[in-house]
């Protein structure tokens, strides 16, 4: 007789757990450069004659709760943007800390209330980011008008109110309110753009929607006009520059480019010349030997601390930044050159350029039209700032006054930026399909 077969007992297999998330910044690994770093930068200073004290240690404290409380909230809102841009955003700001940090007492402005911009910076940051992520940015597209009606109110309160300094206009206690401008415009033109997008979409220069570009002409010579009369050119310049690149994103041409930079370079000449000081930044950018103890001093101190860095630098406290005008904001960066030399500043530029690609690629893959126009708007900005006063200490361009985001001191300027890098965050932070 066949035995018949007996089926065995299924056996139910143990359910798979689920693989919890990485975070998306290893806070360990900024942690651990953080205080190698800051162990440097104090044994320089204490090579050089230095007293540390308990305070000395508050940029790298303070740093370092910020940073993990950001981290922290990165984690628990459950962030899912590109894994990249917040750890680099946040080991940029690890690279300003110290770089100020080595200039304290060496340099004005960078002791004081000054210790307390980044951690206040990290909480507009955290703000931002959760303000503008899974399409909550789509709601602040209905102020785009009134930002235009608050840029144009804080220039002309600055032109009343303001006090005059190195030829340009700043608010009480040496702020500088016109930095608020970096974000009231680039809303501004994205709900413009985005409103009119049929209008612009695939027009070439040589077929533009008339009426739309007098209207923003219009409306861009009265800001520039104040911003001129203000002497603020550094910021003429970076909006102008981002315009472009918002024009050229929208109409998907080239020859915007093309063609209005040559117009913006001309513009920008002929105000340079017109006003005093612009001239004079132009003549010591053309001949800085000209005028070697005036007007051609900055550029050629900045040009001789990059040249004794060389290679691999003098060394964390082995440059002499005392010696070199506005070292914190204008010239930080040949600073850095000198004591780290040009593998620091190369390490450097590639950790500003993982920044923009990775905040640029967020904003294209953004379903929404306004968020993906302002994003483009921001890492414009980003990368504009970055060259430009890069290009001013190299002598490429003529010194503009633009800062180094997160590497200059600064603090309207920091927590501005701070800011842009949170829409950034939160623009890259879509919703999961």
């Amino acid at each position: 007789m066949s035995r018949k077969k007996r089926k065995s007992p299924s056996r139910k297999r143990p359910a798979k757990k689920k693989k919890e998330p990485k975070p998306p910044v290893r806070f360990p690994a900024l942690f651990s450069l953080m205080t190698v770093g800051m162990v440097l930068v104090l044994s320089a200073r204490v090579l050089d004659g230095e007293t540390i004290t308990v305070y000395d240690l508050a940029p790298y404290v303070l740093w370092t709760g910020s940073t993990f409380l950001l981290c922290s909230m990165f984690w628990s809102g459950g962030y899912q943007g590109p894994k990249a841009l917040p750890g680099a955003i946040l080991a940029l700001s690890a690279v300003g800390v110290l770089v100020r940090s080595r200039m304290a007492g060496t340099v004005e402005g960078l002791d004081g209330l000054a210790l307390w911009v980044q951690p206040l910076g990290f909480v507009w940051m955290g703000l931002a980011w959760a303000a503008s992520r899974r399409g909550r940015l789509e709601v602040w597209r209905g102020i785009g008008p009134i930002t235009y009606v608050l840029g144009l109110a804080l220039v002309a309160g600055l032109l009343m109110l303001g006090n005059r300094f190195r030829g340009a206009f700043y608010g009480p206690g040496g702020m500088t309110p016109s930095e608020l401008l970096k974000l009231l415009i680039p809303f501004w033109l994205a709900w413009g753009f985005a409103a009119a997008h049929e209008n612009w979409r695939d027009r070439t220069i040589w077929n533009p929607p008339v009426l739309n570009l007098i209207g923003l002409c219009l409306y861009w010579g009265i800001l520039c006009a104040l911003l001129v009369l203000q002497r603020d050119l550094g910021m003429v310049v970076l909006l102008s520059l981002m315009l472009l690149v918002m024009v050229v994103q929208v109409t998907r041409s080239w020859s915007w480019a093309v063609i209005s930079a040559g117009g913006i370079a001309v513009a920008g000449w002929a105000v340079l010349q017109w006003m005093e000081h612009g001239a004079r930044r132009v003549d010591a950018w053309l001949d800085p030997f000209a005028d070697p103890t005036g007007a051609g001093w900055q550029v050629l101190q900045g040009l001789s601390g990059l040249y004794a860095g060389g290679l691999l630098g003098t060394g964390l406290g082995g440059g002499r930044p005392d010696r070199l005008p506005i070292a914190g904001s204008d010239f930080v960066y040949a600073v850095y050159g000198e004591e780290l030399g040009f593998i620091g500043c190369v390490i450097l530029l590639l950790l500003f350029a993982a920044v923009i690609k990775q905040a640029a690629g967020a904003a294209q893959k953004n379903p929404d039209l306004f968020s993906t126009i302002l994003g483009v708007a921001l890492t414009a900005q980003l990368a504009i700032q970055m060259f430009v006063n890069i290009a001013g200490v190299v002598t490429l361009l003529p010194v503009t006054g633009i800062p180094l985001p997160y590497i200059s001191q600064g603090g309207t300027s920091f927590w501005v930026a701070s800011i842009q890098f949170g829409l950034l965050l939160g623009i890259g932070d879509t919703k999961s399909k």
